[in-house]
């Protein structure tokens, strides 16, 4: 094999991997629609319906094959308040932007007084750690390019 060979395969190879990365991305990005659920019963202070869109949010991630997301979504489900809720949110929101960073048009959004970052599809500020006490708290920290 010749040193142009060599390095023209080494690039077909970082520009399949490239791809492959952003496909499973959009693959799994059905994901974000359901963690905005989840984001928007804690919002209205709603537990119950914080279970149920995040039983939802579990399942598909599962059948998506997203572990991590899948995990933290079942860690919300043992919440017994909303502030054990909000708390777990936190990490299914770390694992959610990781996501979110390989597809674009979404938000990703800072609290300073929560301490905690979150995505959302929309720059309107709708804070899921303070819900209804003080629901535009945060900022716009960087909007996804894909």
């Amino acid at each position: 094999m010749t040193m142009t060979t060599f390095r023209s395969f080494i690039v077909f190879l970082i520009l399949a991997g490239t791809a492959g990365v952003t496909h499973a991305a959009e693959d799994q990005s059905p994901l974000i629609p359901l963690y905005e659920k989840v984001a928007a019963a804690l919002v209205a202070d709603d537990l119950t319906a914080v279970r149920a869109a995040v039983q939802r949010l579990a399942t598909e991630a599962v059948r998506l094959h997203h572990a991590g997301i899948a995990s933290s979504a079942k860690d919300i489900t043992k919440a017994d308040n909303l502030a054990a809720a909000r708390e777990a949110f936190k990490t299914l929101s770390t694992e959610t932007i990781a996501l979110a960073k390989h597809i674009k048009g979404y938000f990703i959004l800072t609290c300073p007084m929560a301490q905690a970052d979150w995505v959302q599809s929309t720059r309107a500020v709708a804070n899921p750690y303070l819900g209804k006490d003080m629901l535009t708290c945060g900022e716009v920290k960087e909007e996804t390019k894909g």
